[in-house]
């Protein structure tokens, strides 16, 4: 069956399913299309920073009163930090100002829900269970072969994730092994929070760093229990991510905390593309977004906030489209140009600072000072808090700082000021 409509969006995740919601009132007819049908399991570590929350309040205001009915979440106020040599600290995952926590969420279950918010839009056409197997891209037109229907549109959006088809049917330059990050995740129940409202543990073990290791609790009783590290350490060390996962979890101190714990799934591992790399993310009659295009974030893996942003940077980039009616490459490089300019700031800047990541000496001390003195605890807090909502100073300052915060204020603390009593 031949399909006509103006815009294609391959890949239904959180970048393809919020390009098809910003379409919403464009005029434009869309096809979505996904090889899965929803829900479908989606590896991940199962997080939604304030990011993602911002994200969807900036869709619509109707797609942000939906997510806050939405029941399959649960809310985080604040996440347990374990140093290289176990060191504890419990750092506020908001800043004050901001009225709305974080949230654990399985994906499967987020992704789903933005996708029956898309099924609301009278202009956009939902295909699930649907193969692309050929892109051909002539001088008018677009033609995506998907069985025994072919899709006809000007324009496609390759949101189709890490292993794009949209992008290697196109000849576009892959994703290198530098940009790429593996994960492990599964899952275990009667797993507790270490403390009321603290659903995230974050662990930074030696062996696996300038990566982490962490321990999502969510709502419905169960924990996603995952490790995350750069493609080239792994590759450098000469380790296997999954018996280096599996011995962290039989060693101390997470076999003390894993007791009582059952392990429900086998583990399962995924590619995570980091951004920080200017490569081509669009071109004649194409763009690509999420991480087809490579936008996660370097030093948390956390890449649903960009993939939102990405589609839509992608929606508005398309609407213009059709009012110049220009398709050409040239005309599409001023979405790269977009892209790069509300994201590569960030992703240099936290490239850098993962280079911290790298000294386990420096880590201990930096979280067994804050661990030991209240004020050096809500310095870094306050780090942290700008880290995330990408509200830093230059950069020559926030070195100061750091030399400041963690050098000076903790040695003066020493001196000057009692430790806090322990249990």
């Amino acid at each position: 069956m031949h399909r006509k409509f103006d815009v294609l969006i391959v890949g239904a995740g959180p970048a393809g399913a919020s390009a098809a919601l910003c379409l919403r009132n464009s005029g434009l007819s869309a096809a979505l299309i996904d090889k899965a049908v929803f829900p479908r399991e989606k590896i991940c570590g199962d997080g939604l920073t304030l990011d993602v929350i911002n994200q969807l309040s900036l869709i619509s205001g109707e797609l942000a009163a939906s997510f806050g009915n939405f029941t399959a979440k649960l809310p985080c106020y604040s996440a347990e930090i374990f140093s290289p040599d176990y060191r504890q600290i419990s750092i506020e995952v908001r800043p004050k100002q901001e009225q709305r926590p974080m949230y654990t969420c399985r994906r499967s279950d987020f992704d789903n829900f933005l996708l029956d918010q898309v099924r609301k839009c009278g202009n956009v056409s939902v295909f699930e269970n649907t193969h692309p197997q050929k892109l051909i891209i002539i001088e008018d037109r677009i033609l995506l072969e998907c069985g025994e229907d072919t899709f006809e549109g000007r324009i496609i959006a390759g949101a189709d994730g890490v292993n794009s088809f949209v992008a290697r049917e196109l000849g576009v330059e892959r994703i290198t092994r530098e940009q790429q990050c593996v994960a492990m995740r599964t899952y275990y129940t009667g797993l507790k929070p270490l403390r009321e409202g603290s659903h995230i543990e974050m662990y930074l073990p030696v062996e696996i760093l300038p990566g982490y290791l962490w321990i999502f609790h969510l709502g419905d009783g169960t924990s996603n229990v995952g490790v995350g590290m750069p493609a080239t350490l792994i590759n450098k060390k000469g380790i296997t991510l999954k018996q280096c996962f599996e011995g962290l979890l039989m060693s101390e101190p997470l076999k003390s905390r894993l007791t009582g714990a059952v392990r429900t799934e086998a583990v399962k591992g995924y590619t995570i593309p980091y951004g920080g790399r200017r490569g081509p993310i669009s071109g004649h009659r194409f763009l690509l977004a999420g991480d087809a295009a490579a936008l996660v974030d370097p030093i948390t893996g956390e890449g649903v906030g960009n993939a939102i942003r990405s589609g839509r940077v992608a929606a508005e980039h398309i609407i213009n489209c059709f009012r110049a009616d220009d398709f050409s490459a040239g005309f599409n490089k001023a979405y790269d140009d977009e892209i790069y300019r509300r994201m590569m700031p960030e992703f240099k800047f936290h490239n850098k600072f993962r280079s911290l990541l790298h000294h386990p000496s420096l880590l201990n001390y930096i979280i067994g000072t804050a661990s030991d003195y209240p004020p050096v605890e809500r310095s870094l807090q306050k780090l942290i808090w700008n880290l995330k909502v990408n509200k830093l100073g230059p950069r020559i300052r926030l070195v100061f700082s750091l030399i400041y915060m963690f050098t000076l204020q903790g040695l003066f603390a020493s001196l000057t000021r009692p430790k806090r009593k322990r249990a």
